[in-house]
């Protein structure tokens, strides 16, 4: 058992991909995939939108697990609503998942409506920054390391790179727009190694002739 962030690779100021499992005050259990922000080595922080039943219940018990997986059928299922009861297990006044490479008990610190904004995930919508301490980290795999996925988008930057010689101008157009996508996602949600690999990655860019 450890409680530090540190122990499953979690990088202050990155984000994560996970699942958070949640109870009601009744005990019905809810699963769904959400971003994690990694405060420092023991609070992390979630912008969750009114609404959803995640928020509900952690406002309801100011409890939280957070679950850390690679597992793609997970995530779908979880977001699709298919996972079973007896993919749960509930302890207590927590429900956590079963098969996870590890996961981590979170207790609310506080829940604080964000002012409504132009954003590219839900324009206008209402929303609320959670922040919460872990209170407890349970590693069930050696290795295991929470999923970022600014990883996947420099690898897919590092693909279009191999290719900048062979395309036309117009394919030239696309790869710059998907790379300016990928760079944002990087540099709002990823470990600092990778963003470093990202700005070398547009400067080899610009040598081959993408105007970007």
């Amino acid at each position: 058992m450890s409680f530090s962030l540190e122990s499953i690779g979690m990088e202050k100021g990155a984000r994560y991909e996970a699942i958070y499992t949640t109870m009601n005050k009744n005990g019905k259990m809810n699963a769904a995939p959400i971003g994690v922000k990694c405060i420092n080595d023991y609070d992390v922080a979630a912008r969750l939108f009114e609404g959803s039943r995640t928020l509900s219940n952690i406002k309801e018990t100011n409890l939280f697990v957070v679950n850390i997986t690679d597992n793609p059928k997970i995530y779908a299922d979880a977001l699709y609503g298919n996972l079973e009861n007896l993919e749960f297990v509930r302890d207590d006044d927590i429900a956590y998942l079963k098969n996870v490479d590890a996961y981590f008990i979170c207790l609310v610190k506080s829940i604080n409506e964000v002012e409504a904004q132009k954003d590219y995930v839900n324009e206008g919508a209402k929303s609320f920054i959670v922040t919460a301490e872990n209170i407890k980290i349970v590693i069930n795999k050696q290795g295991a390391k929470a999923l970022n996925r600014g990883l996947f988008s420099f690898l897919e930057s590092l693909v279009d790179y191999t290719r900048v010689d062979v395309i036309d101008n117009e394919k030239k157009e696309e790869y710059k727009k998907r790379f300016l996508e990928n760079e944002r996602v990087i540099e709002r949600v990823a470990e600092s190694d990778v963003k470093e690999a990202m700005a070398t990655l547009r400067e080899k860019m610009i040598e081959k002739g993408l105007d970007i």
